[in-house]
């Protein structure tokens, strides 16, 4: 029996063309993708704004230059004015949840590929996306349920950071209203394993009342 020859002198990296490529930054483009973001900023994000309350926390950040913003809702009732169709993400057949959270993440669950098709096709590489969403609705209130969606995306672009969640806590007068309190709670609870900001809608009425 003649020995195998170990000798890898002839290997060349070229017959497995990944490897020359390995540790190369990820390159996605589609027709539809957002232009790249104006504002300054220390991280290549993107932010998606779920809900009524959480679309006009992006159209915030849209205005700014962060051009890779999207507005995710199940409804076009109540959306912000001035934002263009190609950052807009409607989901179809659903007009609205009513504030009704379980029916808001059943939605989601069954319209996941709507949102992944609809990011892929947008966003590009980031490293970081950041949801927004108000507590208190039903739509903004389910948007963990699409956390598998937005962490695929960042393994899928190689994305460095993580998905963060900045969400706002409603009013003592809102409050008031028990199924605005639970479904507030309820978003507070789903994002409490991830990254996230708390807004406290009362200390900023009472720091900015009158201005």
């Amino acid at each position: 029996v003649e020995p195998v020859s170990t000798s890898y002198e002839s290997f060349d990296a070229g017959d497995f063309g990944f490897i020359e490529h390995y540790g190369e930054e990820i390159s996605v483009q589609h027709d539809e993708q957002l232009p790249d973001n104006e504002a300054a900023s220390a991280l290549n994000c993107a932010f998606i704004g779920v809900g009524g309350a959480g679309g006009k926390l992006a159209k915030a950040f849209l205005d700014l230059g962060f051009n890779k913003t999207l507005l995710l809702n199940t409804t076009d009732k109540d959306q912000p004015e001035g934002v263009e169709p190609e950052n807009l993400i409607l989901i179809p057949d659903a007009d609205g949840v009513a504030k009704n959270v379980a029916y808001g993440k059943k939605v989601f669950g069954e319209n996941s590929a709507v949102v992944e098709d609809a990011i892929r096709t947008k966003l590009g590489k980031v490293d970081w996306i950041f949801v927004l969403a108000g507590g208190g609705g039903g739509t903004g209130s389910s948007c963990v349920a699409l956390h598998e969606v937005f962490e695929r995306y960042l393994h899928s672009v190689q994305g460095d950071g993580k998905v963060v969640y900045m969400v706002s806590w409603p009013t003592a007068q809102e409050s008031l209203n028990p199924t605005i309190s639970k479904n507030a709670l309820s978003l507070a609870n789903d994002v409490a394993p991830y990254p996230h900001i708390l807004i406290d809608n009362e200390r900023q009425t009472q720091l900015l009342r009158g201005k």
